[in-house]
């Protein structure tokens, strides 16, 4: 008589013998990334919304999975090793300023990998030995970076605080590019706060700083961020336009990223537009060179695309796809647009288990300390799903506090869009109390 193969593992059960220290990193990548929905329930109610740790996993494959992912992170380490010691090689030769750009490389590497807390020692590593340096590119660099790591943590103040010591500094250097790069940082600050007019400010003072340089690989950015704006403040001609100055400046900087900036925007505006279908074919096309967070966002939008198409299978499986890349590749806060989207779509089912998809998604939220914004996007699908599922009371309680905080924040597009749906809610003829 053969014996039987073993049942496969829960994922949940199976990272609870993983130690807790980052040695075992690419284990627990390595059992993430072989899981999959139990077959035994993929026809079942449960087995459409398992979180990850409810996926099943075989040992097998995860060892298959281990050996190439520590190949990957041993390669990591010796790259990283490679530009640390570079460093140490120019500070003996007496160049200072070289010796922190190499640790920036070195950083940068870090921050690529999520590794956000690394990569802030580093950065820190840079500014002490640039901090006395004639030349003051390195230093300014170094603030920057600083800056952009606080601001991915969502510790919004200290980037700021970051973001303006850069640009002060770029300014008494005479360093244009330096500024208007700094410029951009403080817009997205300021947009992060919900400052819209003063992100507007900042990015347009980058492009106006900009003029004469002859530097579109610093123009094209601003020019994105403009056009984004635009669209969300309901002005989609003008967010055309900006696109296409965009487009324009991308093109003659040759920046090997600018076309999934662009193919983002292009896709969002098209959604934005009602052409579902068109956004569709954009965010295919990305997806063909997409890696890691940009393929997480691609399949977000490409599931938005198919669920304004009413295609609710197909927009849930590049869901669940976008959510075993956030979660390998630790995207912890790109999670909200995975949850977000997955309870969207139980809304359009009306389906009361989209519940959990939004409770985790306030919880990353709260966890990451992400933008006010952010919590009152997800605090208005939630009050959507609970009006859809016929508990309108539930559901007022959180439009009313979406409606709370876009108010605060002065979003008028989503405070309107907030107020139409409290309105559905209201017996024909009788207002809404003020």
């Amino acid at each position: 008589m053969s014996k039987s193969a073993p049942p496969h593992l829960l994922v949940e059960r199976a990272l609870a013998l993983v130690p807790d220290y980052e040695d075992f990193l690419p284990l627990s990548d390595a059992l993430i990334g072989a899981s999959r929905v139990d077959s035994d329930k993929l026809w079942a109610r449960s087995g459409a919304y398992a979180t990850v740790g409810k996926r099943v996993v075989d040992p097998a494959r995860v060892e298959e999975l281990v050996r190439v992912r520590l190949d990957r992170s041993q390669q990591r380490l010796r790259e990283l090793f490679d530009v640390v010691l570079g460093a140490i090689r120019e500070q003996q030769n007496g160049n200072p300023a070289t010796a922190a750009e190499m640790l920036i490389q070195a950083g940068e590497m870090e921050e690529t990998a999520r590794r956000l807390d690394k990569a802030d020692r580093i950065y820190r590593m840079a500014l002490g030995i640039s901090q006395d340096l004639r030349e003051k590119e390195p230093h300014v660099v170094a603030l920057r970076r600083l800056g952009r790591t606080a601001r991915t943590a969502g510790r919004l103040e200290e980037a700021w605080n970051w973001y303006e010591q850069s640009f002060h500094l770029a300014a008494d250097a005479l360093d244009a590019e330096g500024q208007v790069i700094a410029c951009q940082g403080l817009g997205n600050v300021c947009h992060d706060r919900g400052e819209r007019d003063r992100a507007r400010t900042w990015w347009e003072q980058g492009l106006q700083l900009a003029e004469g340089l002859g530097q579109p690989a610093v123009e094209w950015p601003l020019y994105i961020n403009l056009s984004a704006l635009s669209m969300l403040e309901g002005d989609l001609a003008e967010s055309e336009r900006l696109l296409d100055r965009a487009r324009e400046r991308m093109e003659q900087s040759g920046a090997p990223d600018a076309r999934l900036y662009w193919l983002n925007n292009r896709g969002l505006l098209l959604m934005e537009h009602g052409d579902s279908a068109a956004a569709e074919a954009i965010f295919r096309d990305a997806l063909e060179g997409a890696e890691g967070h940009w393929e997480l966002t691609m399949r977000v939008n490409l599931g938005e695309a198919l669920r304004g198409q009413a295609r609710l299978l197909e927009a849930e499986d590049e869901a669940r796809r976008a959510e075993e890349i956030a979660i390998v590749h630790r995207l912890v806060p790109d999670l909200i647009d995975v949850y977000t989207l997955l309870g969207a779509i139980a809304r359009e089912r009306c389906d009361e288990e989209g519940f959990v998809f939004y409770e985790q998604a306030l919880r990353v939220c709260h966890e990451r300390a992400l933008p006010r914004k952010t919590e009152a996007a997800i605090l208005h699908g939630y009050g959507q799903l609970h009006c859809a599922c016929d508990r309108p009371e539930e559901g007022r309680g959180y439009l009313e506090a979406a409606r709370d905080v876009y108010r605060a924040l002065g979003f008028a597009p989503e405070l309107a869009r907030v107020e139409e749906s409290l309105m559905k809610l209201e017996p024909e003829g009788v207002p809404e109390p003020v």
